[in-house]
């Protein structure tokens, strides 16, 4: 989470991620000891950045210490006393994994009160045979491996770009995604758009389970891409809110910042691996935002986000921005650039998340069960939240 001076600083739970969910720092990306010094230089580009580490008092901090300070990084502390110490001086211990990108949602849904269908009233609007464009807007791994039968995909950074040519003003929209985050967030991306009848999928297909109802699998079908004409509209929306959250347009990319810089490639895969810029990484928008802290572990940093339609990086910039990242700009790429590179790039992790995917569950009463805590932990976050680090997603949404 970010706060309010600007110096640049990341704060690094060498743990294992079983003992992370457990407990840390709402500000912490847990990197483990075994994986460290592989990611280090690509989590935090810079080494003279502040590094702070900090673990429940196993010793990893201290590992973790030296280890960065043999790679080179001059600026590592280790917090005193560690979680225990952190709690009683008052501050607040969270569970569970992706904390900010999914607290924020929590936010997104209060504040901006964004419309909420649910699991058991879409189902009756389409045994009716009512007309819904039942979107999912997770990533294409995810949505082939389940999701409500008939939703087509379309990820959360693209939702401007390829629902605004096809929609008219009576189309009813649902977005959907595993949990709540993204279908929110996809929802009032839509809404903000100037979007008429749109809802999140209340609890997303976890909610469809709860109902008894079946998801479907290996369903590959997702929206076109917009022609030339419908482009020209979709670039004029996302110049007024570049312009509104004062998003800036780069010309290219140079080396040399005096900041920590991360070049985040918001386009499909395939798109990405066809060409992309030397030293960018391949994240879908929306998946970028939920997993914040995965991704964008140095706080007050450069954020540069990529495409080649000016659309899809700024509809993620604007979220980003609402999140309080300062230094947000977009990137778009020429397709007869000779300077891209092409192939799977430099890959960070699988983009999947799997920790409650149904297909991994052959006990259903567990996997209900495993939906049901994952719900109530994540609703009740925007209660657990402290005043100041939450005050920049009131101040920017209200």
């Amino acid at each position: 989470m970010l706060f309010y001076g600007d110096e640049e600083f990341a704060v690094i739970d060498p743990r294992e991620k079983s003992d992370f969910v457990k407990g840390h720092l709402l500000a912490a990306s847990n990197l483990p000891l075994g994986s460290l010094e592989q990611r280090i230089e690509s989590a935090v580009p810079r080494a003279e950045t502040l590094c702070v580490l900090c673990d429940a008092g196993g010793g990893e901090a201290e590992n973790a210490s030296t280890l960065l300070e043999t790679a080179g990084y001059s600026n590592v502390a280790i917090l005193n006393g560690g979680l225990d110490a952190w709690k009683s001086s008052g501050g607040t211990v969270f569970s569970g994994s992706s904390v900010p990108g999914k607290a924020f949602g929590e936010f997104v849904e209060h504040y901006c009160n964004t419309p909420a269908m649910t699991a058991s009233e879409l189902h009756h609007r389409m045994q009716r045979g009512e007309p819904v464009l039942l979107l999912d807007s997770r990533t294409a791994e995810e949505h082939g491996s389940y999701c409500i039968p008939g939703a087509i995909l379309c990820p959360g950074a693209e939702l401007i770009y390829r629902v605004l040519p096809i929609i008219n003003a009576d189309t009813e929209i649902v977005v959907h995604c595993g949990g709540r985050t993204r279908s929110i967030i996809g929802a009032q991306t839509l809404i903000d758009a100037g979007c008429q009848n749109v809802h999140a999928l209340e609890n997303g297909t976890m909610a469809w389970q709860f109902e008894q109802l079946e998801l479907e699998t290996g369903n590959r079908e997702c929206l076109p891409e917009p022609d030339s004409k419908s482009l020209i509209l979709v670039r004029a929306i996302a110049d007024r809110l570049a312009e509104r959250w004062h998003i800036d347009r780069l010309d290219s990319i140079t080396a040399g910042e005096a900041r920590n810089r991360y070049l985040v490639d918001v386009r499909s895969r395939e798109e990405y691996e066809a060409g992309h810029v030397r030293g960018s990484v391949h994240v879908p928008g929306g998946h970028l935002l939920q997993n914040l802290d995965r991704y964008l572990v140095v706080h007050n940093s450069v954020v540069v986000l990529i495409d080649s339609d000016w659309v899809r990086s700024v509809t993620t910039a604007v979220w980003l921005r609402r999140m309080g990242w300062r230094r947000v700009y977009s990137f778009t790429i020429e397709p007869a650039s000779e300077q891209l590179e092409t192939g799977a790039g430099a890959g960070i992790e699988a983009l999947e998340d799997r920790d409650l995917d149904p297909n991994d569950y052959t006990d259903q009463d567990e996997l209900m069960r495993a939906n049901r805590a994952y719900l109530d932990w994540e609703i009740a976050l925007i209660d657990q939240l402290p005043g100041e680090p939450a005050a920049p997603y009131m101040n920017v949404i209200r």
